[in-house]
């Protein structure tokens, strides 16, 4: 391959110096065939066939400084894309793009740029992929992050079923150590999800997707009518328009753990209004039965961090940390 090709193992910096001689050129190999291929012959972001070797590719496209190279993830509010910039040389960078759908939804916009201003405070942390830089160009708005070489958590959970407990247990300490930092920078995250989690290849958990994350002084004195977040894993106090606290995020923290170690959710209802009744409801299902396959101590333990009334549980994050690392040595 010569020196202006790409390979699946081609480092960030290759990358970015054949992305680089291609917008000056005008071309770019392909990375089968390396025949040059005009970057307006095929539609950008999109999956094109070479017209020469006929291999299928994707063809990248600049936003900004940012060369977007492939896709590696999405939902409802965008697309994420691999991507390399001279703004960050030698680094594989992972850049999010407004879906064109909400480009009419302000709300939406405002969240997308939240996330970025937000979590911009959260940097310097392992278990945190906070935002390096956000902007607009060519009509989209965007947000950049590191690149996490990883597997999601609810990806992992639909992969083995269920987890093995001393996996959630250490994988939860790294949770609470990026909620702890979230919270010493004056913000509460309030998105926590197994979708909003990637196990790197170091097995470190870390957190990312800030959209939802508010200043401390504003999640305790909510006045917002819209209700956000999953409901699987909301603290009931969100879903009545009450303060949220440190024991808000437990209470998550604990439904997402539930799941990891079960393969299912705590909650079952078919309709969101009926999960939601439940998860307000004073008839709670009995932990206890639901959790009865577990280590007592983890039941019990989880058992606490889903109270209903936030003043029954856990109140710090550094209560729950100090809880697993007394009850890992216990498992054996």
């Amino acid at each position: 391959m010569s020196k202006h090709s790409i390979t699946e193992k081609s480092t960030p910096k290759q990358r970015l110096d054949v992305y680089r001689r291609a917008w000056r050129t005008g071309e770019m190999p392909c990375p089968s065939c390396e025949k040059p291929i005009g970057l307006n012959d095929l539609p950008q972001m999109q999956l094109g066939e070479c017209p020469h070797c006929h291999q299928t590719l994707f063809m990248p496209r600049r936003l900004g400084c940012y060369y977007l190279y492939e896709p590696c993830g999405g939902g409802g509010m965008g697309s994420v894309y691999k991507a390399v910039s001279v703004k960050y040389p030698g680094y594989t960078l992972a850049v999010k793009v407004l879906a064109r759908k909400e480009l009419s939804n302000p709300g939406n916009i405002r969240a997308l740029i939240n996330e970025a201003v937000a979590s911009e405070n959260f940097g310097g942390n392992e278990f945190v992929a906070a935002c390096l830089d956000h902007g607009h160009s060519e009509g989209e708005y965007y947000t950049v992050m590191p690149f996490i070489s990883g597997e999601r958590l609810d990806k992992r959970i639909e992969r083995l079923t269920r987890l093995p407990v001393d996996q959630v247990l250490r994988m939860t300490l790294h949770i609470l150590a990026a909620e702890q930092h979230i919270y010493s920078c004056g913000y509460l995250f309030r998105d926590m999800k197994p979708e909003n989690i990637v196990i790197n290849q170091a097995e470190y958990a870390v957190l990312l997707d800030f959209g939802l994350c508010l200043p401390l002084e504003q999640a305790r004195n909510p006045n917002s009518e819209f209700i956000s977040g999953s409901p699987y894993y909301m603290p009931p106090e969100r879903l009545l328009g009450q303060p949220e606290d440190a024991n808000s995020e437990i209470y998550s923290i604990g439904m997402v753990m539930y799941h990891a170690m079960t393969g299912q959710t705590y909650y079952d209802a078919d309709g969101l209004n009926e999960l939601a009744k439940r998860h307000v409801s004073k008839m709670q299902i009995s932990s206890a039965a639901k959790m009865e396959e577990l280590p007592a101590p983890v039941g019990e333990l989880m058992a606490r961090m889903i109270r209903q009334e936030p003043a029954e549980r856990p109140q710090t994050f550094s209560e729950v940390f100090q809880s697993i690392q007394d009850i890992l040595p216990t498992l054996g």
